[in-house]
This record gives structure tokens, sequence and C-alpha cells, in this order.
């Protein structure tokens, strides 16, 4: 995990919610050095901390980790939707038409393997 990224992220989202270090190191429990340590990179929250930390900012784990994160299924298919979106109507038809044809094709080729 990139300490560095990680403390940035929490440093600019702390500032964008107008919480000063004191206070929020007092929502989480834990001290205001803590929490310069992580802003700075020095150091890394444990586990129920970090959760601790993504309940009181009130944002999503994966907006601290994007930049350890691998893209799993649901973002490819995300980012596959935004694409589709930026068709126009004849392109998307298009692009319909070769999934579907693609689709039964490979249906095709994968019950004949299991026939013979």
């Amino acid at each position: 995990m990139d300490r560095v990224a990680f403390g940035r992220r929490l440093y600019t989202l702390r500032r964008e919610q107008h919480l000063t270090t004191e206070r929020f190191s007092e929502l989480c429990d834990v001290t205001a050095v803590f929490i310069r340590q992580i802003e700075r990179g020095a150091k890394l929250p444990s586990l129920p901390m970090f959760v601790r930390m993504c309940n009181k900012l009130r944002i999503s784990p994966g907006f601290f980790l994007a930049d350890s994160l691998v893209w799993d299924e649901e973002d490819e298919i995300a980012a596959l939707d935004k694409k589709l979106r930026t068709l126009s109507l004849r392109q998307f038809a298009t692009v319909m038409d070769t999934i579907n044809t693609l689709i039964d094709k490979l249906t095709a080729n994968e019950e004949a393997a299991d026939s013979g």
C-alpha cells in the first residue's frame, strides 16, 4: 500500500470536510500526532482504525485504496458502460449486434464442446 498516497488522500478529505487534525483525532479516538503521522505517510492505521476513519469521513475504503487496488470485473463493466453511453444510437446498435453475435458463437462453441 502506498503510504504517501494514502496520507495525502486523508489530508485532502479531512480538509475538504473542514475537520482539524485535533477534531478528527477526537472523532477517531486517537491522538492528533498519530493522524499527522498517517497524513505524512510515516504510518498506516490498523484495520479497525481504517474502518473508523472511513465511517467518520463517510467515505468508501476504495477512496483510500485507489492506488493499491487491481481492477475487478465490476470496474471493467462500469468502464464499458461509460464508453457505451458515449456512442450514437447507430453506433450502439452496431456494438449490440456484434456482442449478440459473439455471445451466440461462444455459446454454440461451448455447447459443441460439451456434446463432443
